[in-house]
C-alpha cells in the first residue's frame, strides 16, 4: 500500500518537481508537464506510462491498474494505491517522472544515485 504522503515525498524528491493543482486535485510536473495527478478518492493516482507498459499493466493486473476512460488515447493509467506494490510504485512514479524530465536532468539524476550506491 503507497499513501497520499508517500507519492507527494517521492515525487517531490525529484528533480524539478512542482506540486501544482489540476482541477481541485494535486499533480506533480516538471516544467509544466504532468506526470502524475493525486484523485479525488484518495486511493488512486493517474501516472504517466508508455503506451507499452500501460497495456501490460492493465493486462496483466487490471485490479491495480486501469486506463482513464477519458484517457484512452493517452499514456496515462491510474493505480489504486491501496493495492499496488510500494517498490514497483516507485519504479512507475520515476518513470512517469523520467518521461517528462529534459533528458540531461534524468540523466544526471540517475548518475547521482548511482554515485550514492
Amino acid at each position: 500500500m503507497v499513501t497520499i504522503d508517500q507519492v507527494r515525498q517521492l515525487a517531490l524528491s525529484l528533480p524539478e518537481t512542482e506540486e501544482v493543482e489540476h482541477w481541485g486535485k494535486p499533480s506533480f510536473r516538471v516544467r509544466n508537464k504532468i506526470f502524475a495527478v493525486i484523485q479525488l478518492d484518495g486511493v488512486s493516482l493517474v501516472i504517466k506510462t508508455t503506451k507499452d507498459d500501460l497495456l501490460a499493466y492493465t493486462t496483466m493486473a487490471p485490479e491495480i491498474y486501469r486506463i482513464p476512460d477519458s484517457f484512452s488515447n493517452l499514456a496515462f493509467m491510474i493505480v489504486r494505491m491501496d493495492r499496488v506494490d510500494s517498490v514497483e510504485f516507485r519504479d512507475l512514479l520515476m518513470l512517469a517522472w523520467s518521461l517528462v524530465s529534459p533528458k540531461k536532468v534524468v540523466k544526471a539524476y540517475y548518475a547521482a544515485i548511482q554515485g550514492r550506491k
